[in-house]
């Protein structure tokens, strides 16, 4: 069985018993009508310093530093997977996120894909992970036993966590990759997994990047009273398609969708959908260079960044 499917059965069985947000729950979710399938933003005005506080502040840290590590990201199509909603609702946020994806002119699998980015809505984010990391901790990775201590009892009502691997920079292979082959030899069968080899010879460019195999966020169902769908896929594609800050350390701008819960919590304004600024983020992320430290990825997005924000102003 292929890895994104045994994450699928494993997560129906291990979160089975818990209480997922049910057809015919109370809490109410708007359905968007057929306009809303477009990505409409609103514009924002900002500067440079604003624009380069905002990459460094959602994008979380890379081990190794912002000069030795690197940003992640996926490295083919993403495929969202939602549980836990009404079926209707479901297509909703799947569709839209996918749109959000499109919309930063990112790679989108085919209907009917392996899911590589999944979005559970739990009734309480720290008894599910708990529940996984007892009984199906690969889902983790090679996240440390620290860090999953960490994301379990972060407060939520998000909960997020990538699988991430380093990745050939020439080939796309993975160090440590999921899929593996098994050699035909007369000794007993031994696994073969693909090792990273490189001609790269630069001191600017890497020889590996870091690949987001799999993300993973939970949603209390609490949390997403009266909420609308649009708002939920937008803030989930955010939270998904990049490996962000929990919002602990640094509160998103008022005007980023990640800042739902906040608004939501200090009493404020919620962001309706996406915004320009957001959608940017994502796009310059995934057209800078992978290849390079995170400082020199963050300089390519930002000026990614204002050369968007002045191509959409001339238009």
């Amino acid at each position: 069985m292929p890895f994104n499917r045994k994450i699928l059965a494993a997560m129906s069985i291990t979160l089975a018993g818990m209480a997922f947000l049910p057809t015919s729950s109370n809490a109410t979710f708007t359905d968007p009508n057929a306009a809303s399938d477009d990505i409409v933003v609103t514009g924002n005005k900002v500067t440079k310093e604003e624009i380069s506080a905002f990459v460094r502040t959602t994008i979380s840290t890379p081990k190794g530093g912002r000069h030795k590590g690197q940003y992640a990201r996926f490295q083919g199509a993403v495929c969202p997977k939602v549980v836990g909603l009404s079926e209707e609702n479901i297509k909703q946020v799947e569709r839209r996120m996918r749109g959000v994806a499109l919309a930063a002119d990112m790679q989108v699998a085919a209907e009917g894909c392996a899911p590589n980015v999944y979005v559970m809505v739990v009734a309480d984010g720290n008894e599910a992970i708990s529940m996984l990391r007892k009984k199906r901790s690969r889902l983790f990775g090679d996240i440390s036993h620290y860090e999953r201590e960490r994301i379990a009892k972060s407060g939520g009502p998000a909960y997020a966590w990538k699988r991430i691997q380093a990745s050939s920079a020439e080939s796309g292979v993975l160090q440590n990759s999921d899929d593996v082959s098994i050699l035909p030899v007369d000794t007993p069968a031994k696994t073969y997994v693909p090792t990273l080899t490189s001609n790269v010879k630069s001191r600017i460019k890497r020889t590996v990047t870091q690949a987001m195999t799999h993300s993973f966020l939970l949603l209390e169902k609490g949390a997403l009273v009266d909420l609308t769908t649009i708002q939920i896929a937008d803030y989930a594609a955010m939270r998904s398609y990049m490996d962000t800050r929990d919002g602990k350390t640094a509160k998103a701008p008022a005007y980023s969708i990640l800042s739902l819960f906040d608004a939501a919590a200090d009493d404020g304004k919620m962001p309706v959908s996406i915004s320009e600024l957001d959608l940017v983020l994502l796009s310059s992320l995934y057209h800078s260079p992978a290849d390079v430290s995170a400082a020199m990825q963050s300089s390519a997005m930002i000026n990614r960044f204002e050369k968007e924000l002045n191509s959409n102003q001339e238009d």
